[in-house]
């Protein structure tokens, strides 16, 4: 019983730094609410029918082992595989609201970083600890972050 209550002590003298939570929080709720927009989409299309897919044939080509390419020419709407930010022009439907979630939760990433870069940035203290190494990784990290998402594919 004394372990749990010195980590209580412990956690309570131990200052986290407003960078941190900064990130986290933002990263975290960005995250949450990306998933649930992306349920309420998967819903919304399964309930409704207002799918970019057709599930039904959707699934037996997955269980038949056919390629991605295959399903997206068969089974969407698109008849070809989609590239870049598709679901902006079917966000009106299930598949388009599910995949905007997805986005959404991975974009928290990118938001709670810039945050924390932001903040970073507010104390010399902290911009220069470690000889600013945290502070460099940290814009290499969201660089790359950036990058990443501006030549995603969907």
């Amino acid at each position: 019983m004394g372990g749990i209550m010195d980590a209580r002590r412990l956690e309570d003298e131990v200052e986290m730094p407003l960078e941190g939570i900064v990130y986290g929080e933002v990263s975290g709720w960005l995250t949450i609410i990306g998933i649930l927009v992306a349920i309420a989409g998967i819903i919304i299309g399964v309930v409704t029918g207002n799918s970019v897919f057709d599930y039904q044939s959707t699934i037996k080509d997955l269980l038949s082992g056919h390629d991605e390419e295959k399903i997206w020419t068969d089974d969407s709407i698109f008849h070809s595989e989609p590239h870049g930010y598709w679901f902006l022009n079917v966000i009106h439907t299930g598949d388009g609201i599910a995949m905007f979630g997805i986005a959404l939760a991975v974009y928290g990433g990118i938001v709670g970083l810039l945050l924390l870069i932001v903040f970073t940035f507010r104390s010399r203290e902290v911009l220069l600890y470690k000889k600013g190494l945290y502070t460099f990784l940290a814009i290499a990290i969201f660089c790359l972050m950036v990058y990443c998402a501006w030549e995603a594919e969907f």
